[in-house]
């Protein structure tokens, strides 16, 4: 039997393949094992680019070069040992989505099939990816898409999404009657985002790029783990939609000293840290609460440069948490677990692994914590619904059904506040009462954002 655990070559291709093993064999998220893999290697910046193209592009189009190699191959994935499937998957989006040349594609595969210590499929590896490299990316659409026809079907292989998610998308862009757009959403999830810092106190410097409607944004120069604000806690990669409904949540209306203010799905701690440093400039502080311990030390950490008492973070149920508080809180951000469909830029793997049957329980999930928080909210106060996605059963479907169920809450226009911390206006961000943005539209992640009022007491 070949040695499977050959030391990975600490090479580009070498440690883009290390990753999918991280990701397909031992569970790991992308954006989280990537930074470490990058960390540990000695990759020049033009290697490092590279490197990082071909880890996170091969793994969005997953799917897309599976059902490429199948058809090349005459095999199917299952048939094939997993460890050279990655290969396989590495050298088609060499060969279809960069400007590798042929040759060089083909043979460093081969390679690094040989220095993994999977030598005897070495000939497959070249079999397999010439005959990949016969056609072109458009070619191979063609292939995929042939007696389609122009729906759901033609869209998913075309675009390497999975059907269900091309549905569901669609679906969510019919509430704005803008289905025409979904072409250049799908295009957009193929497409590497920028990466965002959100700055905590941080001053930017004289080169970096301010984001376009976070105040507190700008874009990242260079590998953002290495930069010394980040290390020390005063500023955080953050994309600039996720900035913004933390600052919907800071700024829905004034914060004044001894509100009574919750983050109630606090984990990992992004939007807790932008609120809490807007509460301390404001003098005000901030309950946290996160169910997971591990995600707790998360959001801990994320606020560590903010002056102790500011954040109170808590490792607890939020259903346990909030009937045993003996006071109502004043605001209250509800940054609910979804399926997450509105950061797939950032998360390549996630559309292989989430599956329709996900979003049934999340629903009920959602719904319980709506209803809890909004029992938990003082009169007059405010609840902040937020979710990473556009799936209408996890947002304008959520939001009519906790306003028909509690009829002491009301709709907030969330658009009127998104454009009052905004820098510059976001263009058809409104969707009803709520704010939905878009990747293709306002270049950040799908962030939903509606703002709800508890009806102050008579």
């Amino acid at each position: 039997m070949e040695n499977k655990r050959t030391r990975i070559p600490g090479t580009p291709r070498g440690l883009a393949w290390s990753l999918h093993q991280q990701v397909w064999q031992e569970g790991a998220y992308a954006n989280i094992a990537w930074p470490k893999l990058l960390a540990q290697s000695s990759l020049s910046p033009e290697d490092t680019r590279f490197a990082t193209e071909l880890a996170y592009g091969s793994l969005r189009r997953y799917g897309q070069w599976g059902a490429v190699i199948e058809i090349a191959s005459g095999r199917k994935e299952h048939t094939v040992q997993p460890e050279v499937w990655w290969l396989l998957i590495l050298g088609t989006h060499q060969l279809l989505a960069l400007s590798t040349a042929q040759h060089a594609a083909v043979n460093e595969m081969v390679a690094l099939c040989k220095r993994l210590g999977f030598s005897r499929a070495a000939g497959l590896v070249n079999a397999v990816l010439r005959r990949v490299s016969e056609k072109t990316l458009e070619e191979w659409r063609e292939v995929l898409t042939e007696g389609l026809g122009e729906g759901s079907q033609a869209l998913s292989a075309s675009t390497a999404h999975p059907e269900w998610i091309v549905e569901k998308l669609a679906q969510a862009l019919m509430r704005e009657d803008r289905l025409e757009e979904l072409p250049a959403l799908l295009a957009a999830h193929n497409t590497p985002a920028s990466t965002h810092l959100a700055l905590l106190g941080a001053e930017a410097s004289g080169t970096e790029e301010h984001t376009s409607h976070s105040p507190i944004g700008v874009v990242a120069e260079g590998n953002p783990g290495r930069d010394p604000r980040v290390i020390s806690g005063e500023a955080r990669v953050q994309d600039e939609g996720s900035q913004l409904a933390a600052l919907v949540a800071a700024h829905v209306a004034p914060m004044t000293p001894g509100m009574r203010m919750l983050d109630a799905c606090a984990g990992p701690g992004g939007k807790t840290a932008v609120w809490g440093y807007a509460a301390w400039q404001a003098g005000a502080s901030l309950t946290a609460v996160e169910q997971h311990p591990h995600r707790a030390r998360l959001v801990t950490d994320s606020v560590r440069s903010l002056p102790p008492g500011t954040v109170d973070v808590k490792s607890a149920d939020l259903l346990d948490f909030l009937p045993q508080q003996k006071e109502p809180f004043d605001r209250i951000l509800l940054d609910a677990p979804c399926v997450g469909l509105g950061a797939l830029r950032r998360r390549p793997e996630a559309r292989w692994r989430k599956k329709l049957s996900d979003l049934e329980g999340l629903i009920d999930t959602q719904r319980r914590l709506l209803a809890a928080c909004a029992d938990a909210l003082a009169p007059g106060g405010y609840l902040v619904y937020v979710t990473c996605s556009p799936v209408v059963e996890e947002t304008t479907e959520a939001i009519s059904w906790i306003l028909q169920k509690d009829p002491q809450l009301q709709a907030v226009s969330t658009d009127a506040i998104l454009q009052r911390v905004s820098v510059e206006p976001l263009v058809d961000a409104g969707v009803s009462s709520a704010v939905q943005l878009w990747p293709h539209r306002h270049h950040t992640d799908a962030m939903f954002i509606q703002v709800l009022q508890k009806k102050p007491a008579d």
